[in-house]
């Protein structure tokens, strides 16, 4: 459903880690987008959260958000929807932490959005002893 992905940071498009590759998780799962690498769960203290941001290319109701990491449990992040491709403009609708590879998100109750913001809150433990976040692919389920 989405007709685009961009990354995201705390001040939108501009800062987001690694952009040149977020549209990979829409076009080529078994690539995937990844993060920065940051010296502790919490980005170092640099910033308060990295993500991606989905372009539904018109206003739709969401139900669930599934997404598959590639990373080890520990992923937190808000799922967020809204009108504008603004942080502030994105109300948090739900929250989870990753303990497997697959995430299902299920709305309580659906949702009209035009932007799904994906906004990671925690990263997990790499195998360097630093923190990154693999993100193959997201799948919205809604409908007009």
């Amino acid at each position: 459903m989405p007709v685009s992905a961009m990354a995201f940071g705390p001040q939108g498009t501009a800062d987001g880690d690694n952009p040149q590759i977020a549209a990979r998780v829409l076009t080529d799962p078994a690539m995937g987008w990844v993060s920065q690498w940051y010296a502790t769960p919490s980005f170092g203290d640099l910033k308060q959260g990295t993500g991606l941001l989905l372009d539904l290319g018109r206003t739709v109701t969401v139900t669930t958000v599934t997404l598959t990491l590639g990373s080890p449990p520990g992923t937190a992040l808000e799922l967020r929807l809204g009108a504008a491709p603004d942080l502030t403009a994105l109300p948090v609708v739900t929250t989870a932490t990753a303990t497997r590879d697959q995430l299902r998100l299920p709305l309580a109750s659906p949702a009209k959005a035009r932007y799904v913001l994906l906004w990671f809150t925690r990263l997990p433990p790499d195998d360097a002893g630093t923190y990154q976040l693999f993100v193959h692919q997201v799948a919205i389920q809604g409908h007009p």
